[in-house]
């Protein structure tokens, strides 16, 4: 908003993630707008979850669908407790169905067929573009080019990889949207739960149904 601070760049050689952690304090500037340092003013809707907290420390992410995310790490009063309901239940994990309850109600297993496969398309694309842009890349190292192309000054390739990390990301927001909703479903219905001892290794012998 300032007009003199751009887009945080990331220049790590360790860690492959962009992103970068901070303990400097952050505040809300009106209604609308978080005061990060170095980055500026931020325009945000969430400024009335930080009322009355106390702000600890803040990661700025770039996702590989060229999104940035600010994280903030909060500390809050103690929580509302759940009302107690006097109800017990035992869970057990299948493959075909997700979960089975022990009074017979079963949660499907999440399908995200859709997203998976325009994601495989683009995986294929992507993959197939990069690719010739090696060989390309190589063509004019071997030739000596006098101006010779790097592998990032090709944007096909990289519009790909965005377009295949944008349809992963949708299917990973879905299936943890759905987990979570369950598992606040299922503490707010019974007090006690009980879940098996599951051995993930002997589901993934099914190839088919090991995801």
């Amino acid at each position: 908003k300032t007009g003199q601070i751009g887009k945080p760049r990331f220049h790590s050689r360790k860690y492959l993630k962009k992103s970068y952690t901070g303990k400097s304090i952050i505040k809300t500037a009106g209604k609308r707008y978080l005061k990060i340092p170095k980055l500026g003013y931020v325009k945000t809707s969430k400024t009335g979850v930080l009322q009355n907290t106390k702000v600890k420390r803040y990661t700025v992410l770039l996702e590989p669908t060229g999104k940035y995310y600010l994280s903030l790490q909060v500390e809050i009063s103690e929580p509302e407790k759940y009302s107690l309901t006097g109800k017990r239940v035992g869970i057990d994990v299948g493959v075909a169905d997700l979960a089975i309850l022990s009074n017979g109600l079963k949660y499907p297993s999440f399908n995200s067929s859709y997203f998976e496969k325009k994601a495989k398309i683009w995986q294929k694309k992507y993959s197939r573009r990069r690719h010739l842009v090696k060989l390309l890349v190589l063509q004019n190292k071997n030739k000596r080019v006098l101006c010779p192309r790097s592998l990032e000054s090709f944007t096909n390739w990289q519009k790909a990889q965005k377009s295949k990390a944008k349809y992963q990301a949708k299917a990973a927001n879905q299936r943890r949207d759905y987990l979570h909703k369950l598992t606040t479903h299922l503490v707010k219905q019974y007090d006690v739960i009980a879940i098996e001892d599951l051995k993930t290794k002997n589901l993934q012998k099914n190839h088919h149904l090991a995801k």
